[in-house]
């Protein structure tokens, strides 16, 4: 069973900021040295560009719109996203909002994070009932997750994020902890999602950088749910976001 989700602001309600401190933190123009040693990270909003640097600069800080654009998070959003549960399978638009950040691990290697702090469901009657909780979801690591320990860490900490390879085309990771529900119970109770695919702009992304939730099942810490997600997410309050 699936769901299409529209996931109309993956990453982008309203706490991808932290919110005014987040904002406040780009800096204004391009990336200047695309590739490290540290990410870059860059958004085009109403044709202005905004970038934290790859110095190391802004290491471990989350970071939202740019306060010179309004602040606030960043938005993907996609329609007749599919959800399929047993009993349910409604098409949705569905808003999820979030904020970026780049970090060094335990290891000093740098690492890319992305929360997501809110969301809504909306569209039919079944979609306006669903209630999206567990925030934040974190994004991590496919290396840190092992199902036949029941380990799958979705925390804040800068070692389960995903690895920042300057070369990769997109950036694969999983999502959690989830919780859906309506006035028919709960249909995913704290389960994640693998193998999310994120495209960058500058990663060839087309129309705009975007969260692929194609074919997903959510599972808990054991591997197991009979819950699915189909759908893609568009950032839609930005012209771009950018990894260098």
């Amino acid at each position: 069973m699936k769901t299409k989700l529209l996931l109309t602001a993956i990453f982008g309600v309203a706490a991808w900021s932290l919110s005014s401190m987040a904002a406040a933190s780009w800096n204004t123009g391009a990336c200047p040295t695309p590739g490290g040693p540290a990410p870059c990270i860059e958004t085009v909003i109403n044709g202005n560009t905004y970038h934290f640097n790859g110095s190391g600069g802004h290491a471990g800080v989350w970071h939202g719109r740019p306060a010179a654009e309004g602040g606030g998070d960043f938005d993907f959003s996609g329609s007749g996203v599919d959800l399929g549960c047993p009993g349910i399978n409604p098409s949705c638009d569905l808003v999820l909002n979030g904020q970026v950040q780049k970090c060094e691990d335990s290891d000093g290697n740098w690492r890319l994070g992305v929360k997501v702090t809110g969301g809504d469901a909306s569209g039919s009657f079944l979609c306006n009932a669903l209630t999206l909780s567990g925030f934040p979801w974190y994004s991590a690591d496919p290396a840190s997750h092992d199902h036949a320990t029941g380990q799958c860490p979705f925390t804040d900490e800068c070692d389960n994020f995903l690895p920042y390879d300057p070369s990769a085309s997109n950036y694969v990771g999983h999502f959690g902890e989830v919780t859906v529900s309506s006035f028919l119970g709960t249909a995913v109770d704290a389960e994640h999602v693998h193998d999310v695919i994120f495209t960058a702009n500058n990663q060839g992304a087309t129309p705009t950088a975007n969260f692929d939730f194609s074919n997903k099942v959510f599972t808990d810490c054991n591997g197991d749910g009979d819950c699915t997600i189909d759908g893609i997410l568009y950032l839609d309050n930005a012209d771009e976001l950018n990894i260098y």
